[in-house]
This record gives structure tokens, sequence and C-alpha cells, in this order.
């Protein structure tokens, strides 16, 4: 306790960001929800992800696109300090961040012991990601292929949570 031990301090209130939060992790609707689903779409662009979140995040408070940021693939949001803007050149691209079948096969049968740790790594996060869904994740997971990016991060961040909340 602070009092007790003489240090002077003030409360600080911050704002309730669950909106926010819902904005860019909510299932289905959530920015990354809308990233993993467009990359499982073959043919899919920066482009089409961009009128993709347009399309789906427009009538959300704290989205923003104004025809400047449409015309040029951007959008913003409105977090806590302020209005943050995204360009979505990329995103599809860093989301796939996939390592092609048979990959960590390849790097286990090397003689390189740094390498042989790099597959498993790889193998540990993996498993790591099935098992965060296992334990309640509300999460689609598609066990056949390999998860995105984003999708790890999620889980992770889930996992992460949940060993706060215990």
């Amino acid at each position: 306790n602070y009092e007790k031990e003489g240090i002077t301090w003030s409360r600080k209130s911050f704002p309730n960001n669950d909106d926010v939060l819902k904005l860019i992790d909510g299932n289905r609707v959530g920015i990354f929800s809308l990233l993993s689903d467009q990359c499982r779409v073959p043919g899919t662009t920066d482009k089409t992800f961009a009128n993709t979140l347009y399309r789906t995040c427009s009538g959300h408070t704290r989205f923003q696109a104004n025809s400047a940021q449409v015309a040029e693939h951007k959008f913003g949001i409105h977090h806590y300090a302020g209005t943050v803007e995204y360009d979505v050149e990329g995103f599809i691209e860093k989301n796939k961040d996939e390592l092609p079948k048979g990959t960590t096969v390849l790097l286990k049968s090397s003689t390189n012991y740094i390498v042989k740790q790099l597959a498993s790594t790889i193998d540990e996060l993996e498993e790591s990601v099935k098992k965060s869904a296992d334990k309640g994740s509300k999460r689609r997971i598609f066990t056949s292929r390999k998860s995105t990016a984003g999708e790890n991060f999620i889980l992770q961040l889930e996992g992460l949570g949940r060993k706060i909340k215990n």
C-alpha cells in the first residue's frame, strides 16, 4: 500500500477501451479476423482487404476512413491517446507469413545445431498455438493448415490474458 510506505501518488483513471479492442480483435468482424479470412481467399490483395474493412467497420465509432484515406488504402483507429493511421500495404503478405510445407522437416535434418534449434522453436510455437486453441480460445483454428501470423499473435495474447487472470 502506497500510503503505508509514505509514497505520494494519485489515482489515474483510464477510459474503458473494450470497443476499440472489439474493433481490432472481435471474432469474425474484428480487423485481425477479417485479415485472416482474407488471407484464405485466393487472389486477395491489400486493396480488397481495405475494401472489406471499409464495408465491415465503417459504422464503428473508433474506425476512420475518410475519402482521402480510402483513395490511399488507409484507415484510422481512434485509440486512447489519439487517432493512429494505418496503411494496408503489405498487410496480406505479412499476415500469411507461413513457412513452406516441409521446411521444419528439412531444418531438423540439418547437421548444424543452431538450425536444428530453430526447427524445434518453430515446432514449439505451432504446438503452443494448437494448445491455446484447445484451452478455451474463442477463435476458429483450421488445424489442417498453418495459422497466420495474426492468428498466432492473437492466440498468444489470449494465452497471456488467461495466465494474468489466474
